[in-house]
Formats: C-alpha cells, sequence, structure tokens
C-alpha cells in the first residue's frame, strides 16, 4: 500500500469511529470496551499530616543538609516541604511532626529568606507578609511550634539547640 492510501484509510476508518491502542485500530464496538477498561488513577491522600501522599513524596525526594544534620545530630526525621493542613495548600519549610516513637511533637522550621529583600517580591510584598502571617496563625492554631530562622542561621548550632529544646 502507497504512504497516500494509507493515510487516506487512516483518515477513513478514524472518522467511522476506529480508535488507535498502541500500534492498531480497533473498531468502535472494541473501542468503548477499551475506554471502559481504562484503570483510573487513584485519588492522592490528603490529609496534611505524615500520611499525606504529597509529603511522602517530599520527604522522598529531598535529602538537604539541613535535614541530614538535624536527623543525625538529634535523632529525629525531618520533613522537607510539609503540608500541615488540609484547609490551605499551606507548606512549612521543613517539620518535625513526630518523634522516632511515633509521639506527636509538631515542631516547624520557617527560613526567613524574604526578609532582606525590597520590593514587591514574594515575601515582602504587603501580601506576602499578610500570607505568611495567615500560615503562622494556621500552623500554631493546629499546634505546631514554629521555630523562624534566616538562612545563615540554618545550619547553626543555635538552631539545632532551640530545636533540642522543644524534644
Amino acid at each position: 500500500m502507497k504512504p497516500k492510501q494509507a493515510k487516506e484509510l487512516i483518515a477513513d476508518i478514524t472518522k467511522r469511529g476506529w480508535i488507535k491502542v498502541g500500534d492498531k485500530y480497533l473498531p468502535p464496538s472494541q473501542a468503548k470496551e477499551v475506554k471502559k477498561a481504562k484503570p483510573k488513577r487513584p485519588k492522592a491522600k490528603i490529609t496534611g499530616w505524615i500520611d499525606d501522599d504529597r509529603n511522602i513524596q517530599n520527604k522522598k525526594d529531598n535529602r538537604e543538609p539541613f535535614i541530614r544534620l538535624v536527623e543525625q545530630e538529634l535523632g529525629v526525621d525531618v520533613w522537607p516541604e510539609f503540608f500541615f493542613s488540609t484547609e490551605r495548600k499551606y507548606r512549612l519549610d521543613f517539620a518535625i511532626p513526630v518523634r522516632k516513637d511515633g509521639s506527636e511533637l509538631k515542631i516547624a522550621i520557617e527560613v526567613q529568606g524574604g526578609i532582606w529583600m525590597k520590593g514587591n517580591s514574594g515575601h515582602s510584598s504587603g501580601t506576602g507578609i499578610k500570607r505568611d502571617m495567615d500560615k503562622s496563625n494556621l500552623a500554631q492554631s493546629l499546634g505546631w511550634f514554629l521555630l523562624k530562622v534566616t538562612p545563615n542561621e540554618l545550619l547553626s548550632y543555635k538552631t539545632l539547640e532551640l530545636i533540642k529544646s522543644k524534644l
């Protein structure tokens, strides 16, 4: 069959309802069955806690120096970009939600990098400051101890001691 004839044939059967599955075209009667059989993607589990699929994914993909330092020095799991609520899509920069024994801890570490910026960028604008305040208030209302540090303080003895004091 010539390429032009093949294109015409494919155009014709497509108009008549045939669908391509892999490298084959199926007639409309079989196409309906294929459409019904498509597996549905399971809905993500969104809980705002350690069983939240988003938090599990963030923890799996991230191994920052701060996380390794705290885990090594203090023996607790640190979760990056932790979704702590189902009400809003707010994330904590770092969270220590539970002790090794599974008991609740709820320590949040927020890195305040935007405090040195000027203008309407990110966290230093009126809107950004208000959003950060709302996030902090929500976290505290849910029982989180909120520790705010600058980027330079993150990997410091001072920050480790503050976290240790809450353990």
